[in-house]
């Protein structure tokens, strides 16, 4: 089965903040692997693994799974929470965990980016 990327699924996902054309330019304009790729954010587990972490205060932890979060969003063309990613992985960088704003920003920012690939 070949999962083509629709106009529609194309024009929803841009108008949610995705770089669909820059991901696509590094998925070689193959739309299958791509669509292929962003049903595998459904099942990463980085997101949980930094709640986890953080919620434990183990900043070692943090770091290493919003840094994995960070790549492959950005591989992604996810671009709204890869931004917001940024700053996170910076200061999880300098072990200071304190990012209980940035942490409800995302969680926010999952779901609804969860929702999104999960109903294409």
């Amino acid at each position: 089965m070949v999962l083509v990327m629709e106009k529609s699924e194309q024009d929803l996902l841009e108008s949610n903040g995705f770089d669909v054309e820059g991901a696509l330019k590094r998925f070689l304009n193959n739309e299958a692997l791509y669509k292929k790729c962003l049903k595998k954010f459904l099942n990463d587990k980085s997101y949980e693994q930094l709640k986890e972490a953080y919620a434990s205060s183990n900043c070692e932890e943090a770091f290493k799974c919003a840094h994995t979060m960070k790549g492959f969003v950005s591989n992604l063309g996810i671009n709204k929470m890869f931004h917001l990613l940024i700053p996170m992985v910076e200061k999880l960088r300098e072990q200071n965990i304190n990012i209980a704003e940035e942490m409800q920003q995302l969680d926010e920012l999952y779901h609804q980016t969860y929702k999104l690939i999960e109903d294409l």
